[in-house]
């Protein structure tokens, strides 16, 4: 009979943590997750995710890549070049989030709330924008035209001691 009960509650438990949630809006930073997704990627008990959460953050990250094309006039009135190019930006942006306790105790965490974009770091450049400038020709500076994202990859992401996973 022990044993029947154990094994009932390790499976209480995991249905548990596989149906925590999260919700997120990209657009705006808001959602929530649940304690049970931050247990889950990082393999923490319920104690130790009390302990750390204080030191958990949140962040949307990506990585796109742009094609695009630069126009370079050779000798004014005459000839023009095209050049194709391809562009590699990333982009981490912070989550603004709070904890969400369990409104009977006030003690007992059940998740983060993520109330809004935060700062954000871009590596590699600007999205090209047609009619900006390309710099880099034979005689002088180009045009850029017939921008299109190629690829944007990435998600929201949990962070602790140096560590950054993918939560969705």
């Amino acid at each position: 009979m022990r044993k029947l009960f154990a094994i009932g509650a390790v499976m209480t438990f995991a249905t548990a943590v596989a149906s925590a949630s999260v919700s997120f809006d990209p657009v705006s930073g808001t959602g929530f997750i649940g304690k049970g997704d931050v247990q889950l990627v990082y393999g923490w008990n319920n104690k130790q995710l009390q302990d750390n959460a204080s030191s958990l953050t949140f962040s949307l990250q990506a990585q796109e890549q742009y094609k695009y094309d630069c126009t370079f006039t050779v000798e004014v009135g005459r000839d023009k070049v095209r050049e194709p190019r391809t562009q590699n930006r990333g982009k981490d942006t912070s989550l603004n989030a709070s904890v969400q306790f369990d409104a009977r105790t006030q003690k007992q965490i059940t998740g983060f709330i993520l109330t809004g974009l935060g700062a954000d770091t871009t590596t590699g450049g600007e999205v090209p924008v047609d009619g900006g400038s390309c710099p880099g020709g034979q005689f002088n500076d180009g045009a850029i035209s017939n921008v299109e994202l190629v690829s944007s990859t990435g998600g929201l992401f949990v962070n602790f001691g140096g560590n950054s996973v993918l939560l969705q």
